[in-house]
């Protein structure tokens, strides 16, 4: 790949390979003739992209291409002010909790004291949102080099008297930002820090003007979908196009293996499921902390 392509990664499904932009959300991504001929060369057998329709939509889409519809939770802001109108009165009361309880929000320095209080909360718990956390185990060097080396991205801390207790990782791309992460230690979490950590985050993003908030997909997890929407994110619709670049492409484009398992499933057959799911990810967890004994201390 050239230097324009250094983003796309690559990954093998049963019998054909994958590729996609994994900067996707965060800027246009329009196949050319000489992308997919390189891709080709990579033996690449299905490329997928979404359409940011919020920003650019894709003109005159290949007939060869599959489309199929893919979902983002977003949240267009104008000010602050209306953002609070709109959330209700019980998530305000969430945000002034957090206050009375001596949470204090603030755009943070990515440097090694910072570093080292993500690195307690990413080590309180191997189990959050009843699934297995995959950053628990990380040492504090590896979390320190991704801090400091952190490019186009704002963190926003939650303290309680000195000692972070919550962080936002904010990812800034074309026309959007991203909530890549937010954490909290579970211990406080009757402080209604997440609530707080929101609400810092539209206050800063209504500063600078950035129009479009970011936070994942829904449809993956209840409990954290309806936080969502308490915050006044909504279910935007997208495109995903899938482009078959060789036979073995097709052939999986026409047996539907190129979506992953969880889109392929109805959702009412998804919600029913998720508790297993959930299950799953605990005993992966527990059955990784058996064989490898935890040093993170």
């Amino acid at each position: 790949m050239d230097k324009l392509h250094k983003t796309i990664t690559m990954r093998k499904k049963t019998f054909f390979r994958i590729a996609k932009d994994f900067k996707e959300y965060e800027k246009d991504v329009i196949p050319t003739e000489q992308m997919i001929r390189e891709l080709e060369e990579e033996r690449v057998d299905v490329f997928n992209f979404i359409e940011r329709k919020w920003s650019n939509a894709t003109l005159a889409p290949d007939k060869t291409w599959v489309r199929t519809s893919d979902n983002i939770a977003l949240l267009q802001i104008t000010d602050y002010e209306e953002w609070l109108r709109k959330i209700g009165k019980k998530t305000r009361n969430m945000i002034r909790k957090a206050e009375k309880s001596g949470i204090v929000t603030a755009k943070a320095e990515p440097d090694g004291k910072l570093a080292e209080g993500i690195w307690r909360i990413y080590n309180e718990t191997p189990i959050r949102q009843e699934r297995g956390f995959p950053y628990y185990g990380a040492s504090l060097e590896v979390v320190r080099d991704v801090v400091l080396s952190s490019r186009d991205c704002t963190y926003i801390g939650a303290w309680l008297q000195d000692e972070l207790v919550g962080l936002v990782q904010l990812v800034h791309g074309d026309d959007i930002t991203i909530i890549s992460q937010i954490l909290s230690l579970q211990k406080h979490w009757d402080k209604a820090i997440n609530n707080a950590l929101v609400a810092k985050t539209v206050e800063i993003c209504a500063s600078k003007n950035i129009r479009w908030l970011m936070y994942g997909r829904m449809g993956n997890h209840p409990t954290l979908d309806n936080f969502k929407q308490n915050n006044a994110f909504a279910q935007y619709t997208l495109t995903r196009y899938y482009i078959p670049l060789t036979k073995k492409g097709r052939i999986a484009i026409r047996l539907g293996l190129h979506k992953e398992m969880k889109d392929r499933l109805p959702q009412s057959l998804k919600y029913p499921l998720i508790p297993f799911y959930n299950w799953v990810s605990r005993c992966r967890m527990r059955i990784k902390l058996c064989l490898k004994p935890k040093t993170i201390m």
